[in-house]
């Protein structure tokens, strides 16, 4: 049974950070696709007016930043994990505290090390797909950018890892690396036409999980037409 096939009962995703932005367009693409989704977000509020919306939605209210995760947060059929949830930490390197370094690693990297950990066993029998929401920051260092990027940097390795342990049992291993993206995290952008939508970003993510059995899609950068200045 693959990700991409239809012959048998709806494909299952798990997706994080489906309150908003690219989540929550992953999320309803997947759907449109006639995917069922677990959505895991910390707002319950905003999960459940997405599920109101989207039928094929299972909301799971949950902060991800605090483990142990629940019995039963996951379904049995795993076809594809997207982990979107992340955030930019506001203190740069001069007032960060290990607090702040802590809470950015726990939701943008080890979050979507325990999601992996825990879907594995049905990722690997759906021999499915994995995509980390990473960023341009992953790849190029930018000034008092330094606590985001190293979370990202580090994401990026978790996916390199995973891609190289799990090759033998057929789970895929993405990473989607989007420029600026009109989300909440670049609320403060004010010419919002020079950023990327998210349901663009979503559009790479189902390349990713629907490629070819014969090709995996590594790692994909999506940048802006222009860039911001």
């Amino acid at each position: 049974m693959t990700a991409t096939d239809r012959s048998n009962p709806s494909p299952h995703a798990v997706v994080t950070g489906a309150g908003s932005g690219i989540g929550r367009a992953v999320a309803r693409a997947l759907v449109e696709r006639g995917w069922q989704v677990t959505a895991i977000a910390r707002c319950a509020d905003r999960l459940q007016e997405l599920a109101q919306e989207c039928p094929g939605i299972t909301p799971r209210p949950l902060d991800l930043t605090e483990f142990p995760y629940p019995e039963g947060l996951l379904p049995e059929r795993i076809d594809a994990l997207v982990h979107a949830a992340g955030m930019i930490p506001e203190p740069d390197l001069s007032s960060a505290r290990p607090e702040d370094w802590s809470y950015a690693f726990a939701l943008n990297v080890t979050a979507g090390a325990e999601l992996a950990r825990l879907a594995m066993p049905a990722l690997r029998r759906s021999r499915g797909t994995i995509v980390m929401i990473n960023s341009g920051a992953g790849v190029v260092e930018k000034p008092r950018n330094t606590i985001y990027g190293a979370t990202k940097h580090a994401l990026r390795i978790l996916a390199n890892g995973l891609r190289s342990d799990e090759e033998a049992n057929g789970v895929r291993v993405s990473s989607v690396h989007p420029g600026p993206t009109d989300t909440p995290m670049l609320a403060s952008e004010p010419d919002r036409s020079l950023l990327i939508k998210p349901e663009t970003v979503a559009g790479v993510v189902i390349s990713a999980i629907t490629a070819n059995e014969d090709t995996q899609l590594t790692d994909i950068e999506v940048r802006p037409r222009r860039e911001l200045s």
